[in-house]
């Protein structure tokens, strides 16, 4: 009984974890090597990032963007992944 309630526990907090990182359906993640500390150089980067991933993207300005016809809001955090800071970017798909 004790094994089943930590399994539980386990996919709960995995499942919370991963909500909360912006790994939803319909929401676009993304994670850069570098390390954005100005708004535009973020943007540019998103905008690059997308169309290699052959996506229609524009920047709509306000942290708005429109990828594929679908409008999106960008959130930025950051996360501690053992010890170290890391920037992770998410459009959220506005309804």
């Amino acid at each position: 009984m004790e094994f089943v309630l930590v399994i539980a526990g386990a996919l709960v907090f995995w499942w919370g974890f991963n909500y909360m990182m912006g790994y939803r359906k319909d929401n676009i993640a993304m994670t850069f090597d570098e390390r954005y500390y100005d708004t535009q150089s973020h943007v540019r980067a998103i905008e690059e990032k997308l169309r290699q991933d052959g996506r229609n993207v524009r920047y709509l300005g306000n942290r708005e963007f429109e990828v594929d016809g679908k409008r999106y809001a960008f959130i930025e955090r950051t996360v501690t992944m053992g010890d170290v800071p890391m920037q992770q970017t998410v459009l959220e798909r506005m309804k």
